[in-house]
C-alpha cells in the first residue's frame, strides 16, 4: 500500500510541473430560438468535474489539463451532447441543445474501460439519471432499476432486493458503488445489497458478459452506482430528501451537504428508514418490517493533475425474517410461541425474532491520473461486512459472518494514434471470512484474486471495433471445523484447498448507420469461480427452510454470448431491440436428489446439494417510444428470457416471467414564469405473463397485471428548484406473488396498494461561480 502511493505522489508532482493552466468556456443555448440555458451542466467524466451555465447560458472552466476530454452538457427537456475537446488552445464552444421529444440517446457512460457515448459502445449499457432515481417509491436501490426490461430482483419482503440481470443473478452480478466491487456474501438468497439508495446519483447497468473489465462473478452483468458531481468552486451546497409510503408506514429520510473550496472538495450524508409489516390486499404480514441507518463521506481533490477521492460508507440495518407460521384453523399468523400474533404487534414497527442485524463499514480511494494524453484510474477498497442472523435471542445471534475484503483495481489508458485507444488493467482482491455465531453454514475461508487485461478499440467515422482478453487466477482455502460433545466428535467442515484459472475476452462493433440508427454486436466469454456455499456449505441455510451440502470439487462456470442490438430513433419515434444467446458451461446449482433428507436438531429437512451441468439463456429485449403529440410519451417495452439446463433437459431455476409494460406520460406544458417548473402525469400498466417455465423444486407462476400513477413537479422557491412527488404503486390492489419472491414459498403475497409521498429540496449554503 505504501509503495502504490509513493508511486501515487509521484505522478501528481510530475503532471503538475509538466502541465499549464488551460480554460474552456462558452455559452448554451436553445437551437430553436437562441435562448440561453440557465443552469445546464456540462460535464467532463473522466475528471469528475462540471459547472452550471450562468444566467446569459455561459460557462467557464479553468485549471484544465492539456489535452482532449469527452464533455457532455445536458439540460432537462433537451437532447444532450457529447463532443471531445481539445483544451490546448483554451477552447471556446457554444453549444445549441434541441428539444427532447424522445428520451435522448448518446449518453455518456464511464462504467467501461473508457468514458464514451452509448452510440459507440457495442455493450448494452442502460443509464439512469439521478432525477429518475430520486422520483421513485422503490424501497431499495435494486427495486430501483426493474422497471428497465432485462432487469429484475429476487425478492425477501420489503427490505431484500438482489439483482438479477437476463436471467443470472448472486455471484454472477458485480455491484460496484463508488469505483469498489461491493462484497457482503451475495451467495445467500435473503441477502440484500449494502447500499443506501439515496446517496446514487447515478446508475448505470451493462447487460451482458463483463469478466473482461471485472474478472470472476460478471457472467450476468454490472450495476455500477456513480457518486454525485461535485459542486463547482466556490459552491457549498446541499439537499433534504424525505418519503412516505402508507402501506407499511414507510419513512426515510436523508439529509446530505457538500462543498469545493479551491478543487478541495467534501461531502457528507445521512440516511434512516424505517417501515413496519406491510400489507398485501388481504392481510398484515408478520415480521416484515425493517430500519436501516447509512452514514456516506468524501473527501477528495479536484485539479487539474486529475482526481483523488476518499470514501467512507456505514451502512446498518435490522430486518424481520418472515417465516409464515399459522395458526391450523383461522390461517392467523403465529409467533415463535406457536400463539396468534396480537393485531397491535401484527402492525407496529418492532420486529421480532428471527432477525438479521447487517453493517456494512468500507473506506476507499478512487483517482484518476493524467499523463500527457494518458490516463492512471488507481482504485483501492477495505470493507467488513458483519451479518448476524438472531433465531432465539437478540443478543447471542445464531449465525454471524464477518467477511473482510480488500480490493484493488488499475488501468492505464493510453491513446495509441490513428483512432485506436488502448487500456491495460490488473485487478485483485483477498477476502476472508470468519464464522463467530453458535451454527454454522459456511466455513471459515481465505480468498485470493488476481487478473489482469488488455483491450483495443479502433475509431472511423461511424464505426468502433473493440476486442480485449484477460486471465484471471483465484485461490480458495476453507477452514476445518469439528466441534466435540461429550466422547464423540462432529466434524462440521472437512479442510479444502482449491484454484481456478480462466481467459475471459469481448470482441464487438458499434456501427452509426446513420443519424437515425446503430447497430451493435458483441460476443463476450466470461467466467464465474465458485463462491465458498457452493464449495464449502454444510447447514442449515435460515429463512430457507433447507439443508445446503457444498461440493469442494466443483470447476468454474464459463460462458460464450453472443448480443445483437438495433436502435432507431426519429423525433417522434424511438424503437431499440436487443437479443442474447448465452451458452454456459458447468453452471452450478442447488438439486435435492432422491428427496434426500438431514437430520439437525431434531428436525428433517430437504438436503441440497451444490451440482452443475452445461446450460443456455436466451431472450430479447424491446422498447418502443411514441410521441404521438406535443408532450406526451407513450412508452412500452417487452422482456422475454428462457433458460435450459442442457444437462437435464428441465428448466433453469429463478428465470423471471416474460413482462411488458405500457405507460402514457404527460410532461405538462406551463409559462415559463410560473413557480412550477416540468410538472408531469403518467399512468403505466406492467403485464406479468405466467410463467410455465420453472424449475422441478419451484412453482407455476400466475400472470398478473398492475396499475401504477403518479404525478410531479419542480417548485422554483428564490433560485432552488423543489421536487415534490406522489406516486401510487399497485393501484387496484391486485392479489399477485412474482416468480421471484421467496415468500411466495410460504404463501405470501406481495404489497397491495401503497402511495407514496416523496419531497426533495435542494438548498444552498452560499453562492458563487
Amino acid at each position: 500500500m505504501k509503495n502504490i502511493y509513493g508511486v501515487l505522489l509521484l505522478l501528481l508532482s510530475l503532471t503538475g510541473q509538466m502541465q499549464a493552466q488551460h480554460t474552456f468556456s462558452g455559452i448554451v443555448l436553445d437551437k430553436a430560438n437562441n435562448e440561453a440555458l440557465t443552469g445546464a451542466i456540462v460535464y467532463i467524466p473522466d475528471l469528475k468535474i462540471g459547472v452550471a451555465a450562468g444566467p446569459k447560458g455561459d460557462f467557464m472552466m479553468t485549471d484544465l489539463p492539456a489535452r482532449s476530454f469527452l464533455v457532455e452538457v445536458k439540460f432537462m427537456g433537451y437532447e444532450s451532447q457529447q463532443l471531445m475537446v481539445d483544451f490546448n488552445n483554451n477552447p471556446v464552444i457554444n453549444f445549441h441543445l434541441r428539444l427532447a421529444t424522445i428520451e435522448a440517446k448518446g449518453v455518456v457512460i464511464t462504467g467501461s474501460a473508457f468514458s464514451t457515448d452509448t452510440r459507440s459502445s457495442s455493450f448494452q449499457v442502460v443509464p439512469v439519471d439521478k432525477r429518475e432515481l430520486m422520483t421513485s417509491a422503490a424501497t431499495t436501490i435494486i427495486n430501483e432499476l426493474t422497471h428497465i426490461p432485462g432487469i429484475s430482483a429476487i425478492s425477501t419482503g420489503g427490505a431484500i432486493a438482489k439483482p438479477v440481470i437476463r436471467g443470472l443473478g448472486y455471484n454472477r452480478v458485480v455491484t460496484l458503488y463508488e469505483g469498489i466491487r461491493q462484497e457482503g456474501n451475495q451467495w445467500g438468497d435473503e441477502h440484500g445489497i449494502e447500499i443506501d439508495q439515496f446517496s446514487a446519483d447515478r446508475i448505470e447497468i451493462l447487460k451482458g458478459p463483463a469478466s473482461l473489465f471485472y474478472g470472476s462473478d460478471a457472467m450476468g452483468g454490472v450495476i455500477n452506482i456513480l457518486e454525485p458531481l461535485p459542486p463547482p468552486p466556490g459552491i457549498r451546497r446541499g439537499e433534504f430528501a424525505n418519503r412516505f409510503s402508507g402501506n407499511n408506514k414507510l419513512l426515510a429520510s436523508s439529509l446530505m451537504t457538500e462543498g469545493n473550496a479551491k478543487g478541495f472538495i467534501w461531502r457528507a450524508r445521512a440516511s434512516y428508514k424505517n417501515a413496519a409489516a406491510y400489507k398485501t390486499p388481504s392481510e398484515y404480514v408478520y415480521n416484515s418490517g425493517y430500519d436501516e441507518t447509512d452514514l456516506n463521506a468524501m473527501l477528495g481533490l479536484n485539479k487539474k493533475w486529475g482526481y483523488t477521492h476518499f470514501h467512507y460508507s456505514h451502512f446498518n440495518t435490522h430486518i424481520g425474517l418472515v417465516e409464515g407460521e399459522r395458526d391450523s384453523i383461522t390461517r392467523q399468523f403465529t409467533d415463535q410461541d406457536g400463539k396468534i400474533v396480537p393485531d397491535d404487534v401484527l402492525k407496529g414497527r418492532k420486529l421480532e425474532l428471527p432477525l438479521q442485524h447487517i453493517s456494512h463499514d468500507k473506506f476507499s480511494t478512487v483517482n484518476n491520473i493524467i499523463l500527457g494524453k494518458s490516463q492512471v484510474k488507481i482504485n483501492l477498497g477495505y470493507q467488513q461486512n458483519n451479518r448476524k442472523e438472531h433465531a432465539e435471542s437478540r443478543s447471542d445471534p445464531n449465525l454471524f459472518f464477518q467477511l473482510q475484503t480488500l480490493s484493488y483495481d488499475a488501468k492505464l489508458q493510453l491513446p495509441l494514434g490513428n483512432g485506436f485507444e488502448s487500456v491495460y488493467g490488473i485487478a485483485g482482491m483477498t477476502q476472508t471470512n470468519t464464522n463467530k455465531g453458535i451454527e454454522f453454514l459456511i466455513p471459515d475461508y481465505t480468498l485470493q484474486d488476481a487478473g489482469g487485461f488488455v483491450y483495443l478499440k479502433k475509431n472511423f467515422r461511424q464505426l468502433s471495433l473493440n476486442g480485449g482478453i484477460r486471465y484471471d487466477h483465484r485461490d480458495v482455502e476453507g477452514k476445518s471445523l469439528y466441534l466435540q460433545d461429550g466422547a464423540a466428535i462432529d466434524t462440521i467442515f472437512n479442510h479444502f484447498s482449491t484454484d481456478f484459472s480462466a481467459l475471459s475476452g469481448s470482441l464487438g462493433l458499434a456501427w452509426k448507420v446513420n443519424q437515425a440508427t446503430d447497430i451493435k454486436f458483441n460476443i463476450g466469454r466470461a467466467f464465474r469461480a465458485p463462491n465458498i456455499a457452493e464449495l464449502g456449505a454444510n447447514g442449515i441455510h435460515e429463512g430457507t427452510f433447507r439443508y445446503e451440502i457444498g461440493n469442494a470439487n466443483l470447476k468454474p462456470e464459463t460462458s460464450l454470448q453472443f448480443d445483437a442490438g438495433f436502435d432507431y430513433n426519429r423525433d417522434y419515434f424511438s424503437l431499440e431491440i436487443s437479443a442474447y444467446y448465452n451458452l454456459i458451461n458447468n453452471f452450478i446449482y442447488l438439486r435435492n436428489i432422491d428427496n434426500e433428507e438431514i437430520t439437525y436438531q431434531g428436525e428433517s429437512y430437504p438436503a441440497y446439494r451444490y451440482v452443475q451441468g452445461n446450460s443456455l439463456i436466451r431472450g430479447f429485449e424491446a422498447s418502443l417510444d411514441i410521441h404521438p403529440w406535443d408532450h406526451i410519451h407513450f412508452e412500452n417495452s417487452l422482456a422475454l428470457v428462457r433458460g435450459t439446463n442442457q444437462s437435464k433437459g428441465t428448466e433453469l431455476p429463478l428465470i423471471p416471467a416474460t413482462r411488458q409494460s405500457h405507460t402514457i406520460r404527460w410532461n405538462i406544458e406551463i409559462p415559463k414564469k410560473s413557480s412550477f417548473k416540468n410538472p408531469y402525469v403518467y399512468l403505466g400498466y406492467t403485464y406479468t405473463w405466467q410463467q410455465n417455465h420453472y424449475d422441478e423444486f419451484e412453482t407455476k407462476t400466475n400472470a398478473y397485471g398492475l396499475w401504477k400513477a403518479g404525478l410531479g413537479t419542480d417548485v422554483k422557491i428564490s433560485k432552488q428548484l423543489m421536487t415534490i412527488f406522489v406516486e401510487v404503486e399497485n393501484l387496484g390492489n391486485t392479489h399477485y406473488a412474482d416468480h421471484l419472491s421467496r415468500l411466495k414459498y410460504a404463501g405470501i403475497e406481495a404489497m397491495g396498494s401503497n402511495v407514496t409521498l416523496g419531497l426533495n429540496v435542494p438548498f444552498g449554503l452560499n453562492k458563487g461561480r
